[in-house]
């Protein structure tokens, strides 16, 4: 499969089509092949993974999977439990922050998002986070060197730092799962799923931990750039910064603090969601120009693309994002200017000055892929995303300690992720911004 001839589509139309024709144009079988390579699970549960995966005599393990555990993540309760739990850690690590004081960006947002999220998704017992030796920066070590052990030869050799780190990850799941007792342990109902599924299927919990070690790959590896490059490019521009800061005032309240005599700014968070537009737009944007992935799938069977392309049963389709992202013809004469506002359209008033999101589907947008397969955390991610950046740019003032914002470059380091992180860092100064002349501190409430 990964040495067969690879058709090549960049035109949205065409995009379009090959996502409509998912029945034999289809992503399962890469989960079979390129999972295995990713997760180290063992044959027996790569027997389990392949059957049935496209449904042909009923139910399988993967269609399972996504039929059980997805539309979870398109529940507003389920949603809104993981991000409020994340946001608990998030302003706590805020409000601890020393200031005024310098930090490496992309560092420390990786870090705090990276135990946050997990927490919020895997409950109290976060196998991240437990013990003396935390395993989030093991998984940087595992996603930094994945390229080299999906190669799947000799990974102690070439790749030797992201298979221990595997593997550290690994035991410490399976212990996980070893302990997990359904309406005991404190979990989302996203791992519960996942966790009855593989029960039901007879995946011993070490290979249910080698499976986590790929589903942590969805939860962080692109968001986090996404973020770090959402804070850059808001930060840089002081007319967005602004901008924004005013759109998210008018979604807060001002609250009095039982513990002190400081005054307290609350953001509405499902009303940020609601009516930030420019924020959203932003994320968008961000993501138009960071998502540099591609979307890939097998030709089951000779399909006729568009009524004019015959793809051969037994190849590759790959459609690069970067092309479309960039396409002239749906993004106008400026493709490589970072300008949210293409995202907006005119609605007769409002707190972005009269701006909503642009209506309709602008087929060359995709971030998070597209037909069945899309990715199923995209309501998460980027409920998770405004919420994180809004609080950061409530927050706090900052600046690059050289004085100079650049944007990094990006750094593919795996072919499993669309958003790469940067090839540097930035250490920038920190200052807390008073919240309507109060402690500078916020709160946030589901609302």
């Amino acid at each position: 499969m990964l040495n067969g001839r690879v058709y090549v589509v960049t035109s949205p139309e065409l995009v379009n089509a090959v996502y409509r024709n998912s029945k034999t144009l289809a992503f399962n079988p890469f989960i079979a092949q390129v999972g295995k390579r990713i997760t180290g699970h063992d044959n027996a549960t790569s027997q389990i993974v392949q059957h049935n995966l496209n449904k042909e005599n009923g139910p399988g393990y993967v269609t399972e999977i996504h039929d059980r555990t997805y539309p979870c993540l398109s529940e507003p309760k389920i949603i809104e439990g993981i991000t409020s739990t994340m946001l608990q850690d998030v302003l706590t690590s805020f409000h601890d922050l020393e200031l005024p004081d310098s930090i490496d960006l992309f560092a420390y947002i990786r870090q705090l998002v990276t135990t946050s999220t997990t927490t919020a998704i895997y409950g109290p017992e976060n196998p991240l986070t437990q013990g003396h030796q935390r395993l989030d920066r093991a998984f940087w070590d595992f996603d930094a060197d994945l390229n080299r052990l999906m190669v799947d030869v000799f990974p102690n050799v070439l790749a030797p730092k992201a298979n221990r780190a595997r593997s550290r990850i690994g035991a410490a799941f399976q212990t996980y799962f070893e302990r997990y007792t359904p309406g005991h342990t404190k979990s989302s109902v996203f791992t519960l799923k996942r966790y009855s599924i593989n029960t039901e299927y007879g995946i011993t919990p070490w290979n249910a931990a080698r499976l986590e070690v790929g589903v942590l790959l969805g939860i962080l590896a692109n968001i986090i750039p996404a973020i770090f490059y959402m804070i850059v490019h808001i930060f840089s521009n002081k007319e967005l910064l602004q901008q924004i800061r005013e759109e998210l005032l008018a979604s807060s309240s001002i609250a009095s603090s039982s513990s002190d005599d400081h005054r307290t700014r609350t953001l509405k968070i499902l009303t940020m969601r609601a009516k930030c537009n420019l924020l959203h737009a932003t994320m968008k944007e961000v993501l138009r120009h960071h998502a540099l992935g591609s979307s890939v799938r097998f030709v089951r069977e000779d399909t006729l693309l568009d009524g004019t392309y015959l793809l051969k049963k037994g190849m590759v389709v790959q459609m690069p994002m970067s092309v479309l992202h960039s396409s002239r013809s749906a993004w106008g004469v400026d493709p490589s200017a970072f300008r949210p506002s293409r995202f907006l359209e005119d609605d007769g008033g409002g707190p972005t000055g009269g701006k909503r999101m642009r209506q309709g589907n602008n087929s060359a947008f995709r971030p998070f892929g597209g037909g069945p397969s899309m990715c199923p955390g995209r309501h998460l991610a980027t409920l998770e995303t405004m919420s994180f950046v809004a609080h950061m740019v409530l927050s706090f003032d900052m600046e690059p300690v050289d004085g100079i914002w650049e944007i990094p470059r990006p750094k593919q380091e795996s072919m499993a992720t669309n958003v790469f992180p940067p090839e540097r860092d930035i250490r920038v100064r920190l200052w807390r911004r008073d919240s309507d002349g109060g402690s500078g501190r916020w709160a946030f409430d589901m609302s």
